[in-house]
């Protein structure tokens, strides 16, 4: 089986693409088996240069990365006349979408995307995308009720956000006499707001001075600018060092939107040795064996916080153990054929 994975150049989306696409090709070529992935960026795609024809040409399963508008949704036409199977990748609930989220004004009024061309469209993309589901043969998702959302639109199929091990250091990086938290890459400006985490920063912030907070991606809130270290990684490496750094993980989820994210956010804590307190919500819970839970309020956050600062050696020890052998369960060289199964079904439902 030939599987070529498709996507947009779009800097926003470069670290999900090593996720869910580079990731994903690597770990499939390294099977040794019968099976190679490759490569493609969507400009040469929607130009079907030379080598994007042949690749395609070879391929069993072509997979396009999260978008599906005009002009994709022609190219899509041109190979599924010529009888191949074509599928779309989805790792964002696009249909949750909130205007404070950049991708919105892509998604609901069509505007492009910062750095990538390719996006530029005129009608919605997200009724484009409901259009062109019904072009494909299936569509994978990193979470069961994301793929239940699209499945009266096509076949759907869930594809897990497995961790590549190998990309995390195993030690963190110390930082004596201070403690830094830090959010989830998933986390949002809304949910910092609405979960009750910002306002226990702010109180928090004055009581512990040791405490630096670590944002990505993020306008700097309304917290002691002495406190705070704002970040925009592009590149996965980037992310992965800042992570890096972090004594305590946070994952406040709020919303819609939020209860369609997988559990990567808490696989890369527990991958890191990193202890982490999430929202109590439905999509985490088969994880509460391996870290915290907090309701969603200003005074449960920040009492999880505090207890977690104060007994910080006793949760980086217990990090150590049981959430970390778990992540490595998650490995995705561990865990590639439970995809290509998902492939196989799909080239021969």
């Amino acid at each position: 089986m030939v599987i070529t994975y498709i996507y947009c150049n779009c800097p926003a989306d470069y670290i999900r693409i090593q996720v869910r696409c580079r990731n994903l090709a690597d770990a499939i070529n390294r099977t040794g088996r019968s099976h190679r992935a490759n490569l493609l960026d969507m400009d040469s795609f929607l130009e079907n240069t030379p080598y994007a024809k042949k690749i395609c040409d070879e391929s069993d399963l072509l997979v396009i990365y999260r978008y599906l508008h005009d002009p994709i949704l022609s190219v899509i036409q041109y190979w599924k006349a010529r009888d191949k199977k074509v599928i779309v990748d989805l790792d964002q609930a696009v249909n949750y979408l909130t205007p404070d989220n950049p991708a919105y004004s892509f998604w609901f009024e069509g505007h492009p995307m910062d750095g990538c061309a390719e996006t530029s469209t005129v009608a919605p993309p997200i009724e484009q995308f409901k259009w062109g589901l019904a072009l494909l043969d299936a569509a994978t998702a990193c979470s069961p009720r994301l793929a239940d959302d699209w499945s009266r639109f096509t076949n759907t199929y869930t594809v897990l956000d497995y961790i590549n091990t190998d990309q995390y250091p195993a030690l963190n990086q110390p930082h004596a006499g201070e403690i830094w938290i830090g959010l989830g890459y998933h986390a949002n400006a809304d949910s910092l707001a609405e979960s009750g985490l910002l306002a226990a920063m702010e109180s928090i912030c004055p009581k512990r001075p040791q405490v630096k907070f670590l944002l990505c991606n993020m306008q700097n809130p309304a917290v002691d600018s002495r406190q705070i270290k704002m970040y925009s990684p592009k590149y996965f490496e980037d992310w992965v060092e800042i992570l890096s750094t972090l004594d305590v993980g946070l994952m406040p989820t709020h919303g819609e939107y939020d209860l369609r994210l997988g559990s990567y956010d808490l696989l890369e804590f527990m991958v890191s040795k990193i202890p982490w307190i999430a929202s109590s919500r439905a999509s985490f819970q088969t994880l509460s064996a391996y870290g915290q839970y907090t309701q969603n309020t200003p005074a449960a956050w920040e009492a999880a916080i505090l207890n977690m600062i104060e007994q910080i050696d006793l949760h980086h020890k217990k990090a150590c153990s049981s959430p970390f052998l778990f992540a490595l369960g998650k490995n995705l060289g561990a865990n590639i054929n439970t995809v290509l199964n998902v492939y196989e079904a799909i080239l021969h439902q």
